[in-house]
C-alpha cells in the first residue's frame, strides 16, 4: 500500500484526472442561504416564519458545504473517491475492474470493483451531466469517464 496524504496527488506523476459537483450548484444554494438571512434580518417575519426559515438555510448551507467536499481523483497510484463524509482511497493493487451500473442511488454511475468482490460507487452527483441529457448520451458519457480512469492504471510488466 503506497503511503500518501488523502486528497494530495502522488509525487512525480502528471496532474490527477479529477472530478467535482460543478461549482454553480453550491453557488445557488449558497444564494438560498443568503436570502434566507436577508429574510429574516430585513422583513421582520413572525417567530414561526423565521424558526422555519432558519431551519431551511441552516440545511441549505450544510449542502453547500458537503457538495463542495466530494470530489473523485485518479492518479497513476490509484482512486480516491471523496464522499459526504469519508474519503476512500483504492490503490490500484485492490482494484479488478471499473465498470458502469445503473440505479445506484436512483442514477447510473461508475463502479470501482475489489478483487474480492466488494465495490465503491462513485456518487453520481460528481459525474452525472448538469444539464439536461438524453439517457444515452448521459451513459455515453459515463463509459467515456470510466474508460479514462482504467487508462491511468499502470501498465504490469
Amino acid at each position: 500500500m503506497v503511503n500518501r496524504e488523502v486528497g494530495r496527488p502522488a509525487l512525480g506523476t502528471d496532474q490527477p484526472l479529477s472530478w467535482r459537483v460543478p461549482p454553480y450548484q453550491p453557488a445557488l444554494l449558497m444564494l438560498v442561504v443568503c436570502a434566507v438571512a436577508a429574510l429574516n434580518i430585513y422583513a421582520h417575519p413572525s417567530e414561526t416564519v423565521r424558526a422555519t426559515t432558519l431551519v431551511l438555510g441552516g440545511g441549505v448551507l450544510m449542502a453547500a458545504v458537503l457538495a463542495l467536499r466530494m470530489y473523485l481523483e485518479v492518479d497513476a497510484d490509484g482512486v480516491l473517491v471523496r464522499f459526504l463524509a469519508r474519503p476512500v482511497w483504492l490503490p490500484w493493487s485492490q482494484i479488478s475492474r471499473v465498470e458502469v451500473v445503473s440505479a445506484v442511488r436512483g442514477s447510473d454511475t461508475v463502479r470501482l470493483v475489489r478483487h474480492d468482490g466488494s465495490h465503491v460507487d462513485v456518487p453520481p452527483s460528481l459525474l452525472q451531466p448538469s444539464t439536461p441529457t438524453s439517457k444515452p448520451r448521459a451513459l455515453a458519457r459515463l463509459n467515456g469517464i470510466a474508460r479514462q480512469i482504467e487508462t491511468c492504471r499502470p501498465r504490469q510488466v
